[in-house]
């Protein structure tokens, strides 16, 4: 071996023996520095974060699906298969009740379309014998009985046309905005085709469907909220209320209808589309309210830390509680702590009953305050959602 070789082979020898003592004694350093924080903690006390519990205003709002309505809504279908003579409207328009939208081609050789020129034209003789008739009676020439046969007449004649007009002059029975247009003049419409929506939706009707346990919290009349899905309006909402709770699910769906209306002013809500309504179905203004987080579960019991600080010296000492409403965020505590009281709501897992404790950061101007999680009584959201 030459001279080279021997120390090339030295010099990696001592490089292992160094590394091993680094190793070694980094080791010895780490389990040195995990003592030293254990003692730093029986000296000191273990962190944690407290809230104080307050007694405010609780609110459990659900969150559901479901499609909007215009409060009132109409559908105009052709009543059999025919070509569209001319569409009288736009999109978005405003219309009046009575107003035509579509026409359907007179000529065409189906049954209603012949007959409406058929009444078309027995109205407009029974018109024209009218005016003819009231002539006579101002000169004596005909008796009030036969003026009054011939009003008679007309007026059958008039409803006639009406009812066959409108199988081919489609009109809508509300006023609203047309907020679907399904046809163009010379396309042909099947008789169950949407041709032409009418919805007035400075209120929306909202249809939900609720399982049986969600249906139990609902009832006519509880308070209903929406945001409009457009971002830049973020932070309004609308309100309303529920109108109908079904009493028996569909048996297909095994679902319960649930509907609610909600005031739609601005027409920001648009009909057929999904919107996300929240429904309030609980309140709590009694009993302290905490952090969610403050309430530990091992083997079914329930149970929160709460900071002791007789004796000068801070103890976590381990309460069974009893929850009472909960919304995600917040819990409403019906037994077992009082209002006032200091709850830990981070660190409790190191925690045991009767440890002793410093406090890291005191969180109830944070929970309580404006903006927080139950600030000034605001209710809390509910991440619940239906079908």
């Amino acid at each position: 071996m030459t001279r080279g070789a021997k120390i090339g082979v030295w010099a990696a020898v001592v490089a292992v023996v160094v590394a091993v003592f680094v190793v070694t004694g980094a080791r010895r350093l780490t389990k040195e520095e995990v003592k030293s924080i254990e003692a730093v903690q029986r000296a000191e006390g273990i962190p944690v974060d407290v809230v104080k519990a307050a007694v405010v205003p609780l609110e459990d709002w659900r969150k559901f699906v479901g499609v909007a309505e215009g409060y009132e809504q109409v559908n105009l279908m052709a009543p059999f298969r025919t070509r569209v003579n001319k569409v009288h409207v736009a999109l978005g328009q405003g219309v009046g009740r009575g107003t035509v939208l579509i026409s359907l081609d007179p000529y065409d050789p189906n049954w209603a379309a012949m007959n409406l020129r058929t009444t078309a034209a027995n109205y407009e003789t029974a018109r024209q014998d009218s005016v003819r008739a009231e002539e006579l009676f101002k000169t004596g020439a005909v008796s009030e009985q036969d003026l009054d046969h011939v009003k008679a007449a007309t007026a059958v004649a008039r409803a006639n046309y009406t009812t066959s007009r409108r199988a081919v002059e489609l009109d809508t029975p509300i006023a609203g905005v047309v907020t679907a247009l399904n046809v163009r003049a010379g396309d042909y419409a099947d008789g169950e085709q949407t041709l032409a929506t009418v919805a007035s939706y400075g209120r929306i009707r909202v249809q939900l469907e609720l399982s049986e346990s969600d249906r139990a919290l609902v009832a006519v009349d509880n308070p209903v909220r929406c945001a409009p899905g457009n971002a830049a309006l973020s932070g309004q909402l609308l309100t309303g209320k529920v109108s109908r709770v079904a009493l028996s699910a569909d048996p297909a769906t095994r679902l319960f209808a649930v509907e609610a209306l909600i005031d739609n002013p601005d027409r920001l809500l648009k009909p057929g589309t999904l919107i996300s309504p929240e429904i309030l179905v609980g309140r709590s203004d009694a009993v302290p309210v905490v952090p969610a987080d403050a309430i530990v579960q091992t083997n079914g019991e329930r149970y929160a830390y709460v900071v002791d600080e007789s004796g000068g010296t801070l103890t976590a000492r381990r309460r069974p509680v009893v929850p009472g409403m909960a919304n995600g965020a917040m819990t409403a505590i019906a037994e077992g702590v009082s209002e006032g009281e200091m709850v830990v709501v981070w660190g409790q897992n190191n925690l045991e009953d009767g440890a002793k404790i410093k406090i890291h950061s005191d969180q109830t101007a944070r929970t309580y305050g404006p903006g927080g999680p139950a600030g000034s009584g605001e209710p809390v959201e509910s991440d619940r959602s239906g079908r």
